[in-house]
């Protein structure tokens, strides 16, 4: 029972072969599913139109102010979790952005700047009742500086 969830993605050699599939635990499991949230564009997929989050709808926009922008990914993040990953109670997500330059050793000058969001999300395992936490970085926007 303690690995009884199947990791993704899935194996397709081993599905044709009717071998079984690896499996997980159910923290793990979690995580992959949160994961896959997180990287999906909504309209993404062909059964649920909703399932995803709004992030890449964001990607490479101009940005007037970076709390608002915060505030409306947070509320995208704790919809979809709540809304799809309801082996979860209690979920906090906090959401921030880190910026990394890029220097070229040359010359010494940021030759690149991008914006590192850095997502964290904590909750209660409904089945278990034990606390669970899980730490996701994008990099996102790259600017160009040459």
């Amino acid at each position: 029972m303690l690995n009884s969830y199947l990791t993704i993605p899935l194996n397709c050699e081993k599905l044709t072969q009717k071998l079984r599939q690896p499996k997980c635990t159910l923290a793990d499991s979690l995580r992959q599913h949160i994961h896959l949230i997180i990287r999906t564009h909504f309209n993404e997929s062909r059964f649920d139109n909703e399932y995803g989050c709004m992030i890449w709808e964001k990607d490479f926009e101009t940005i007037r102010s970076v709390d608002k922008w915060k505030t409306e990914l947070l509320d995208s993040f704790q919809k979809s979790l709540k809304k799809y990953e309801v082996r979860l109670s209690n979920i906090q997500v906090v959401v921030n952005l880190d910026d990394l330059k890029i220097v070229d050793p040359k010359t010494r000058k940021v030759v690149e700047l991008r914006r590192r969001i850095n997502i964290h999300i904590e909750g209660i395992i409904r089945q278990t009742n034990e606390s669970f936490q899980h730490q996701e970085f994008i990099f996102f926007s790259p600017l160009s500086l040459t």
